[in-house]
């Protein structure tokens, strides 16, 4: 009969999602192996003589222009971790739209980065920007803004540009100007050079990529061969290569809140294509070596599956091809809502956690921090006292993890470009104390 059809048919969609979560525990068992590998090779005192490892305490730079690993003290680890927590009380979302103050100057600290640790055909190639989980471009135009002003594509134009399409189709597409106010950012004062820039721009949702792309021709109809180039892609990036299920809302409505990760055999759902880091990376910039393209910046904001992510970008990292890495570290989206997903958090599956990823990225060379937003005149006027611009998660500056409210965003800088993990070192000012 037809009740015992429909028992049967959840018997095995019960079955079927056993499977899904086994085969991702396993890219998660690996994943730690790998990173136990890793750890096993680092110990080694050749491997910590390239990566400046071993319990330093000091931020003086190699003369290969590596930086030393800073190790924090238990005071220094103790004075931190107060001030976050009272940072917290002080501002919930301090790390959820932090002011990035690291960006100031980015564009010098890639060149020099550039110029120092790579070959001269390698200094040639654009500034590469991997933007993944694009959402309305913010991101894409603050970066192209940073490096190539004179490009006229940044978050004010963005949001002039947004506003005149949903205004054609008769319509206001929600948050509009990003949910930090991102379209209200201070821009470059620097307004005419042009450099060479790629921005890629991944958008797994059809309606926002459609609307991005609408973006694309009102401020760069035309891209020459040299300057910037914003690059849209209607795909996400995850852990292996394949399709991924997402709520149908994704479809039809730019930036909707339903727009998730859903189950595979969700009703209405529709399938994205994915694709890891590495292979997007070998299939679009192919070279005769097994050297990956130089990535200046790779953002990660994947719905909860930044450690998917993560793990397929496992060469481009081991490579230390990636100068800086950006990525949402959010435990809140297991943990509630009427569609829970995502990795982090308590009810993460499979769950992983920050401290896991983050130790992961010190072995193979990455200084991680937590970005905040400072205090302003407005809280300074109420008695809140001064705040770090970073705080400091790698070296055993931080032992657990942050108690969060909502999301925080995590940036992380190679050592192996001196000149950018000590720009964001000098910005941990408690943990130089």
């Amino acid at each position: 009969n037809i009740q015992e059809m429909e028992e049967q048919a959840l018997q095995n969609r019960l079955v079927t999602l056993r499977e899904e979560v086994t085969t991702m525990q396993k890219k998660v068992d690996d994943m730690k192996q790998r990173m136990e590998h890793v750890k096993s090779i680092q110990r080694s005192s050749s491997a910590s003589a390239i990566l400046g490892v071993g319990g330093v305490r000091s931020s003086t730079k190699q003369t290969n222009k590596q930086l030393n690993r800073h190790t924090c003290t238990k005071d220094q680890e103790t004075l931190q971790s107060n001030r976050l927590q009272k940072r917290f009380s002080e501002w919930w979302s301090h790390s959820a739209c932090p002011d990035q103050v690291w960006m100031n100057h980015i564009d010098t600290l890639f060149a020099d980065a550039t110029s120092t640790s790579t070959t001269t055909q390698q200094q040639q190639q654009p500034y590469l920007v991997l933007d993944i989980g694009c959402n309305k471009g913010y991101t894409s135009a603050d970066f192209l803004d940073a490096l190539s002003p004179g490009t006229n594509m940044n978050p004010h134009t963005l949001v002039t540009a947004i506003r005149a399409i949903a205004k054609e189709d008769d319509t206001k597409f929600d948050r509009d100007g990003g949910v930090c106010n991102d379209s209200k950012k201070a821009l470059n004062r620097d307004r005419s050079t042009v450099r060479d820039v790629e921005v890629h721009c991944f958008e797994p949702s059809p309606a926002t990529y459609e609307m991005l792309k609408r973006a694309h021709t009102k401020l760069m109809p035309k891209e020459e061969d040299g300057g910037a180039k914003w690059f849209i892609h209607n795909k996400g990036l995850h852990g292996t290569n394949g399709e991924m299920a997402w709520h149908s809302a994704c479809a039809h409505a730019v930036g909707d809140e339903l727009c998730t990760i859903v189950d595979e055999g969700t009703s209405d759902a529709i399938t994205v294509p994915v694709v890891t880091v590495d292979t997007f990376l070998e299939e679009t910039y192919p070279s005769s070596s097994s050297e990956l393209p130089l990535v200046h910046m790779l953002k990660i904001d994947a719905e909860g599956l930044d450690p998917a992510v993560l793990q397929g970008s496992m060469n481009v990292l081991t490579q230390n091809r990636a100068i800086m890495v950006m990525f949402e570290f959010n435990p809140g989206l297991s943990e509630k809502g009427d569609h829970p997903h995502g990795m982090w958090g308590r009810n993460g599956n499979p769950r992983v956690t920050l401290m896991e990823v983050t130790s992961w990225l010190d072995d193979i060379g990455y200084d991680c921090y937590l970005d905040t937003h400072l205090p302003d005149e407005n809280e300074k006027n109420k008695g809140v006292l001064e705040a770090p611009g970073l705080y400091r998660i790698t070296g055993d500056c931080m032992s657990k993890e942050p108690s969060v409210r909502g999301w925080a965003n995590v940036v992380c800088a190679s050592r192996k470009y001196g000149n950018v993990a000590e720009r964001l070192l000098e910005l941990a000012t408690i943990v130089q104390t």
